[in-house]
C-alpha cells in the first residue's frame, strides 16, 4: 500500500473517506470506488481519502493492540471523517462492513451513534437487499452514483446536526434512510447516459500487483439478453452505451495518464456492443500505436461463429453457457444450441485462443441430474477441439436465488445437496480441469441476499462469534454460520409473498417477473428485446439498440517491427522512505509504467508482445534502501538529457528520485554485468564492540569501516548473498535500524573501485 501514482492533492473541504471492505489488492482494483473517487474529486468541494479491510494478520494485531483504523493517504483516522461511504459489491462483505465499524469505534447499530460520529454511507450492487445492513448504516444511496449521489453527499457533508442531515437526505430519490423509513417505495437510481465526465481517466496506479492490474474503461451498462438468473441486468436496465470515439479517446487518454500497459472494457455483454466493428478497430489502433493490450470480456458463443479473418484472439477466452444441457439453457432463458457452443469453440480455437474457460452454475430451477452430467459432457468436448497444449477449465459456481430476477421466489438446493452436483461434474470430466466455489459460501450468500427482518440479528451474532473475511476460503467461518442459518435459512416465497426487498422499485414490473418465472417452468423463451420488440419490462421507454454487425476480425498482420534504438541513457536513481518496501518486480513495473506516462520515444522489442527493453543493476533485499540504483533503456529518438530527466521525473511515484544521469556510448554492458561491489551505510547499530569481534574472528574487517555506533560502512559484492550486510549482522547477533545501498561500484582500467556512472 502506499506509493501510488495519480494520488491529487486534497481539496480543503470536508473528509470523506471512501471504503471498500476488502483488502487492498481487491479493493483497489474496484471500478465502483473508482468512479465515485472521480465524482467527489471532480467538484473540488472534498477531501477525499480511501480505507480498505486490513488484511487478516494486520487485522488480528489491531484488535490486540487497539489501533486505529486510519486512511490510505494520509494516516488519519478513519472515524475522524464526516462522511464514510461503503461500496459494497456483494453480500458477502457484510460481515467485513461490520468489522470496519467497529475497528472506527463507534457504535455498530446507527440508533446508538451520536453527533460527533460519522455519518456512515453505503451504496453498490450488493444492496438489492439493504434489510440486513439497515440497523448498521445511516444511509444508503441506492443505485448508480451518477443518478443522485451529489446531491446527497452536500447534504451529508454540511454543518446541520445529525438529525437534521438523515431528514433531509431521506427526502432525496434513491435514498435509503432505515431510522426514517416508513415502508414507502425508493426507487433505484439509473443515469439517463454515460457521460464522457464521469468516467475516471486519472486512475490512480497501486505500486504492488492488484486484481485487476489495469486501467479500466466501461463501454456500457445494461444487457437486453434477459437471462433469468442475472441481477446485474435487471438493475441496470436500459442499455446505454459510450460511442466508439469516446471510448477510444477514454482509452488512450487513461493510458497515458497511468502508464498502464494494459486495458480492459468493462460491459455486461461485451459482444452485444452495437458498434463493434468499428470500436475494435479503434482497439487495434490503439494497440499498435501506444504498445498496449487491451483485454476484451467473454463473447457470447452465437456471435463467435461469424468471425471472418485468421486472428482475433491473443489469449485465453471465457465463456459461459451456464447450464449444460439444452433444457436448462431454456429454462434460464440462454438459448444456445450445442452445436452453436461447439462451433464457438472451433472459431476460437482457429482464431488464436490459448485456452478456454466455461462458467457453469449448479442448483438452478428443475436442474436434474441428467442436466448436471451435460456440463461435464460439454466442457470435454471443448477439451478435445482444444487439445492437450491447451487449457480448458469448467468452473463451477452454486445458484443463488437474487432479489429482483424471476427466479427470486425460487429456493437455493441445500448446500450438501450443492456439493454432490459439483463431485458430479468432477468425477466425470475427464480431459477438462475443474474449479469450483464453495457451496456453504454460497448458502450464506443466499441467507444475506434474501434476508429478511431477522436477518440483521443473525448478521451481528455471526460477526460477534467470529464471522469476518466470509469471502476467503481460508477464512471463511461456517462452524459459525452453520448454526446460525440453520434456523432460518430460507425455504423460498411464493408468488403472493411480501418480500423483504419488494419497498425498491428497479423500473422492472413485478407482474413482468411473475411471468417471466412461470415461462421458465414450461421451458419458453424469452427473444431479446432487439429480435422481438419491447417486451414491456418496464426497464425503458420502449426503445432499444439494433443488433451488432457481424464481428470482422480482419486478417492476422505480420508481426510489427520495432524502431531501432538510437540512443542509449543509463539512470542512477534512489529507493527510500516507503520505496524500501517495494520489491525488485514491483520496481520493474513501476518504471515500465513510469517511461510510459513520460512519453519519451523509448525502445520496444519487435512482435506481437512488444515490451521495453530495460536493464537494472542487482536487486536488493525488501526492506532495505538505496541511494544507488542503476537502469538502462533505449530510445529511438535523440533527446536532449535535460529534457530526459524533466520528464521522467514529472512522473515518478514518491519515493523514488533521479540523482545522477548519462547517455552511453561505446561497448554496452549492463550495469548488473558490471557491477563488482556495492558500499552499504548501517545505521543504529546496538553493539559495535560485538560486530566487530565477529569481523576479526571471521576475517572480514576489510569489508567494514566502523566509524561510530550509528554509522558503519561496508563493501561487498552485490552478486553474493552470503556477504550482504544484513546476513553478517544477523550472524554477529548484532541489532540494527536501518541499512542503505549508497553507491555501486566497478574497477576501471587502474583496479581502483568507481562509481558504476562513471563507466561504460
Amino acid at each position: 500500500m502506499g506509493l501510488e501514482y495519480n494520488v491529487f492533492q486534497e481539496a480543503s473541504g470536508p473528509r470523506v473517506t471512501l471504503v471498500y471492505p476488502d483488502t487492498y489488492e481487491l479493493g483497489a482494483s474496484n471500478f465502483g470506488l473508482r468512479v465515485v473517487h472521480h465524482l467527489l474529486l471532480e467538484t473540488g468541494l472534498y477531501t477525499v481519502r480511501r480505507g480498505f479491510h486490513p488484511a487478516a494478520d494486520m487485522h488480528r494485531i489491531m484488535k490486540e493492540r487497539d489501533l486505529q483504523w486510519l486512511d490510505l493517504e494520509s494516516g488519519d483516522p478513519i472515524c475522524e471523517s464526516k462522511v464514510v461511504g461503503f461500496g459494497i459489491s456483494t453480500e458477502i462483505l457484510y460481515t467485513n462492513v461490520l468489522s470496519l465499524l467497529d475497528l472506527m469505534k463507534i457504535e455498530l447499530r446507527s440508533k446508538n451513534r451520536d453527533q460527533s460520529d460519522p455519518v456512515i454511507l453505503a451504496g453498490g450492487g450488493g444492496l438489492a437487499n439493504p434489510v440486513p445492513l439497515m440497523p448498521f448504516v445511516d444511509v444508503f444511496f441506492l443505485g448508480e452514483a451518477e443518478a443522485g449521489l451529489l446531491p446527497l453527499m452536500k447534504i451529508l457533508c454540511s454543518d446541520l446536526d445529525r438529525d437534521e442531515k438523515l431528514a433531509r437526505a431521506a427526502d432525496l430519490p434513491s435514498v435509503l434512510v432505515p431510522s426514517l423509513h416508513t415502508g414507502q417505495s425508493v426507487r433505484w437510481a439509473v443515469a439517463e447516459e454515460l457521460n464522457i465526465k464521469d468516467a475516471p481517466v486519472d486512475q490512480i496506479v497501486p505500486m504492488a500487483t492488484v486484481a485487476h492490474d489495469r486501467t479500466v474503461v466501461e463501454i456500457s451498462r445494461g444487457c437486453t439478453r434477459g437471462c433469468r438468473f442475472c441481477q446485474a441486468s435487471q438493475l441496470s436496465r436500459p442499455v446505454r452505451e459510450r460511442s466508439p470515439e469516446d471510448i477510444v479517446k477514454l482509452i488512450t487518454d487513461s493510458v497515458k495518464s497511468t502508464g498502464w500497459e494494459q486495458a480492459g472494457v468493462l460491459s455486461l455483454s461485451f459482444s452485444d456492443y452495437s458498434r463493434l466493428n468499428r470500436l475494435i478497430r479503434g482497439f487495434d489502433e490503439i494497440e499498435g500505436s501506444m504498445h498496449v493490450r487491451i483485454s476484451q470480456p467473454s463473447l457470447r458463443p452465437d456471435t463467435l461463429p461469424g468471425l471472418r479473418g485468421k486472428r482475433f484472439f491473443k489469449g485465453s477466452v471465457t465463456m459461459a453457457p451456464e447450464a449444460g444441457s439444452e433444457r436448462m439453457r431454456r429454462i434460464i432463458n440462454k438459448p444456445l444450441s450445442h452445436d452453436e457452443i461447439i462451433m464457438a469453440v472451433e472459431t476460437a480455437a482457429r482464431m488464436g485462443a490459448r485456452g478456454i474457460k466455461l462458467y457453469f452454475m449448479v442448483g438452478l430451477p428443475g436442474e436434474t441430474d441428467e442436466d448436471v452430467l451435460a456440463i461435464a459432457s460439454l466442457a470435454d468436448a471443448v477439451a478435445k477441439i482444444m487439445g492437450n497444449k491447451r487449457k480448458v477449465t469448467a468452473a463451477i459456481s452454486p445458484f443463488v436465488p437474487k432479489p429482483h430476477t424471476p427466479f427470486q421466489w425460487c429456493r437455493q438446493p441445500d448446500h450438501d445437496e450443492l456439493w454432490r452436483r459439483i463431485q458430479l461434474v468432477r468425477t466425470n470430466c475427464r480431459r477438462a480441469r475443474v474449479a469450483w466455489n464453495d457451496p456453504r459460501v454460497s448458502a450464506v450468500e443466499y441467507y444475506l441476499c434474501t434476508g429478511g427482518e431477522n436477518s440483521p440479528d443473525i448478521l451481528e451474532k455471526a460477526y460477534r462469534n467470529g464471522a469476518v473475511f466470509d469471502g476467503w476460503s481460508d477464512l471463511f467461518r461456517w462452524d459459525v454460520w452453520k448454526e446460525l442459518i440453520a434456523v432460518e435459512q430460507p425455504a423460498g416465497f411464493a408468488l403472493d409473498d411480501p418480500l423483504p426487498w419488494s419497498f425498491i422499485d428497479t423500473g422492472v414490473k413485478r407482474e413482468w417477473l411473475i411471468q417471466e418465472y412461470k415461462r421458465s417452468f414450461k421451458e419458453e423463451i424469452l427473444p431479446d428485446c432487439r429480435e422481438a420488440g419491447c417486451s414491456d419490462c418496464g426497464g425503458c421507454n420502449g426503445v432499444v439498440l439494433p443488433f451488432p454487425d457481424m464481428i470482422v476480425s480482419g486478417d492476422a498482420n505480420p508481426l510489427p517491427l520495432g524502431e531501432p534504438p538510437v540512443e542509449r541513457v543509463r539512470l542512477r536513481f534512489s529507493k527510500t522512505g516507503l520505496a524500501r518496501f517495494t520489491s525488485h518486480l514491483d520496481m520493474v513495473r513501476m518504471w515500465t509504467r513510469a517511461l510510459r506516462r513520460s512519453g519519451l520515444p523509448v525502445y520496444y522489442s519487435s512482435g506481437f508482445a512488444r515490451r521495453m527493453k530495460l536493464v537494472f543493476s542487482q536487486p536488493i533485499p525488501l526492506g532495505m534502501g538505496s541511494e544507488s540504483e542503476y537502469l538502462d533503456f533505449q530510445l529511438t529518438e535523440s533527446v536532449e538529457l535535460h529534457d530526459v530527466l524533466k520528464s521522467i521525473s514529472s512522473v515518478l511515484p514518491s519515493g523514488f528520485r533521479i540523482t545522477a544521469s548519462k547517455k552511453l556510448s561505446g561497448k554496452y554492458r549492463s550495469p548488473g554485468a558490471l557491477s563488482t561491489a556495492a558500499e552499504y551505510i548501517i545505521h543504529g547499530i546496538d553493539n559495535a564492540d560485538r560486530l566487530i569481534d565477529y569481523l576479526r574472528n571471521n576475517e572480514l574487517v576489510s569489508s567494514f569501516s566502523v566509524f561510530d555506533i550509528d554509522k558503519v560502512r561496508m563493501i561487498s559484492d552485490p552478486k553474493d548473498g552470503a556477504s550482504r550486510p544484513d546476513k553478517i549482522m544477523e550472524a554477529a547477533g548484532v541489532k540494527w535500524e536501518s541499512i542503505v545501498r549508497s553507491n555501486i561500484l566497478v574497477a576501471d582500467q587502474a583496479g581502483q573501485l568507481v562509481p558504476l556512472l562513471a563507466v561504460t
